[in-house]
């Protein structure tokens, strides 16, 4: 007889088929047969497959979320602890192209997924001002800097501005946040020291 998995080993498994496979394509039935499980255990979890699914992101962003936090505390410095904050949580989403057209196309989920994002952002304005503290950074308004980066997230994450340009999600928020750590201009490198004469 099988033994029943624990909650969590379930959840893991369900969250899993769900941030990669999504929900529109998947009936409660189909679900529990992709789970083994009954149609039971997946109502206790919520009462439809949409809520069932936007509490499955919710915990994904959320541990997304932290992750981004522990390597920023990791970091020797303001500006290396952005730098890894932003890039921790690229991918945190670690939600496929189905997965998160269906997320957006669900109300709820849309919610989710701002409130996410607003988080993210809220969480980096303290960082830049440590990093102004600490001289490692040019003194830019903390809030206009966040405010600029929640406004592109939800450009970003839009499928039909991935679809144009052929990027990936993380890959465009990577290159984003590389333009917001480093700028667009070309930095020079550092002009070769030329050796004196000898003298005489």
């Amino acid at each position: 007889m099988a033994t029943r998995r624990t909650d969590e080993a379930f959840l893991e498994e369900l969250t899993h088929l769900l941030i990669t496979t999504g929900v529109s394509s998947l009936t409660i039935g189909e679900m529990a047969q992709r789970m083994r499980c009954s149609r039971r255990r997946l109502y206790e979890i919520a009462e439809t497959k949409e809520e069932l699914f936007v509490h499955v992101c919710r915990n994904v962003l959320e541990a997304n979320l932290e992750k981004g936090y522990a390597a920023a505390r990791r970091a020797p410095d303001a500006a290396r602890a952005i730098s890894a904050y932003m890039h921790a949580t690229l991918n945190a989403t670690g939600l496929s192209k189905a997965a998160l057209t269906d997320l957006d196309a669900i109300e709820t989920g849309r919610k989710v997924f701002d409130d996410y994002q607003l988080a993210r952002v809220r969480g980096l304005e303290s960082m830049i001002e440590e990093g102004v503290r600490q001289g490692l950074m040019a003194p830019h308004n903390p809030r206009l800097v966040s405010e600029a980066i929640l406004g592109a997230a939800h450009r970003l994450r839009n499928q039909q501005f991935l679809q144009q340009t052929g990027m990936k999600i993380g890959d465009a928020f990577s290159e984003f946040y590389e333009l917001i750590l480093n700028g667009l201009l070309v930095r020079p490198s550092a002009p070769t020291r030329r050796a004196k004469p000898p003298r005489g």
